[in-house]
């Protein structure tokens, strides 16, 4: 497998966070790193897929009944806050 080179900035805090981490699970800091970055881009892709399959269920169901109320998006909003699967700035973003 081809690699390539890349550097990263992170504060002295994070550098040695990511150091233990490292260590602890017998690894080199550059092999944990990228595992990291992709899980974390795996993760990014997964709640990508959720919020489009949220939004089509709801043009779904808003095409057969009609514009969710205002108070049913609220509360989808907050429980989709809360269970981490929505941020503040995401849902502003989203409109």
């Amino acid at each position: 497998m081809t690699v390539r080179k890349l550097s990263i900035s992170v504060p002295p805090e994070v550098e040695e966070i990511i150091k233990a981490a490292a260590a602890e699970e017998g690894k080199a800091v550059s092999t944990w790193v990228a595992e990291a970055a992709v899980e974390k881009a795996r993760v990014a892709a997964l709640n990508t897929q959720g919020r489009a399959a949220a939004q089509e269920l709801v043009a779904e169901y808003e095409s057969e009944h009609g514009e969710l109320p205002k108070e049913s998006r609220r509360r989808a909003r907050e429980f989709m806050m809360e269970a981490g699967l929505l941020d503040d700035d995401s849902w502003r973003a989203a409109g």
